[in-house]
């Protein structure tokens, strides 16, 4: 954005006022651990992993999509204060959040609150400058946002193509750890997002989509325990996602069908077994319980 026409001001003084929202630069407190010594069978196990949690199941994206179209209304409320983004100085906070703040642009993105999708670019990338993957996520990001501001499927699609250069960014240069704990803070935020708005627009499909996060659960816990090294931030979240899945445990989801794959406004969305899950009242409020629980500890 060099080279600004006069009109274009209004959109340049927003994106200072974006970067200020999000708070200046701070110093790295911890360094993640790389786990080094790969061999190809674990690569591509975990590779595997990751492709089911992103494929198989609903993505934030998608639960965003779901709740527009179950007639949920927009509240900022729930998402995570771009004013946080300051307090993440250890790295795995920073991965976390990197993933939860995603997960939050996509829900406002998919609700076309362009300025609040404006505001988690900036703080998503802030937070990958300082994990070192600005390559990945860098200030064209902004711009393609802002030349797409006012077309939802576009914005969605750099979303998308966005967290996954930073995913393989994060795999070629052996970091695929600070990646799992990404997508574990985006998967956890989906899942408090979902339950969250399922207080004043509870529907069956929208349970059902809360049910089937019991099987990309089990290859989240997968994908966080094939990590070897002696990481607390890893070992950490690890107990959390156990903690959520003793509370999937005697949810049942019944197969039965095939999977669908539609779109939705441009979303892909893939659609579960064709028999419906059960989710009980006293379950439901048990795993939205436990998730917010969770969220709040990355987050603060």
């Amino acid at each position: 954005m060099i080279a600004m026409q006069a009109n274009k001001w209004p959109v340049l003084l927003a994106l200072v006022a974006l970067f200020s929202a999000c708070g200046g630069e701070q110093p790295q407190q911890d360094q993640l651990q790389v786990d080094n010594g790969q061999d190809s069978a674990l690569v591509a196990d975990r590779m595997k992993k990751t492709k089911n949690i992103f494929y198989n199941i609903p993505s934030p994206m998608e639960t965003a999509s779901l709740l527009k179209k179950a007639g949920a209304d927009y509240n900022g409320k729930i998402l995570n204060d771009v004013k946080n983004v300051d307090k993440y100085t250890a790295a795995s906070k920073q991965a976390l959040n990197l993933g939860i703040y995603g997960a939050d642009l996509s829900y406002a993105s998919v609700f076309n609150h362009t300025q609040e999708s404006m505001f988690y670019t900036s703080c998503s990338k802030k937070l990958a400058d300082r994990l070192g993957v600005s390559t990945a996520f860098n200030d064209s990001t902004l711009e393609a946002m802002e030349r797409s501001q006012n077309d939802r499927d576009a914005l969605l699609d750099i979303i998308s193509e966005t967290y996954w250069n930073v995913d393989g960014y994060l795999k070629e240069n052996g970091r695929d750890n600070i990646s799992a704990l990404m997508i574990a803070g985006g998967w956890v935020e989906g899942l408090y997002i979902a339950t969250q708005v399922a207080k004043t627009n509870d529907s069956p499909e929208l349970r059902q989509r809360i049910a089937e996060q019991k099987y990309s659960l089990k290859d989240l816990i997968g994908l966080i325990a094939s990590y070897e090294v002696d990481e607390p931030a890893l070992n950490g979240v690890k107990a959390d996602l156990e903690a959520l899945s003793a509370l999937y445990a005697d949810v049942a989801t019944a197969t039965g069908g095939e999977s669908t794959v539609t779109q939705e406004g441009g979303v892909t969305v893939v659609g579960g077994p064709a028999a419906v899950a059960t989710l009980t009242d006293t379950q439901l409020s048990a795993i939205r319980d436990k998730a917010a629980a969770i969220r709040n500890t990355y987050i603060n």
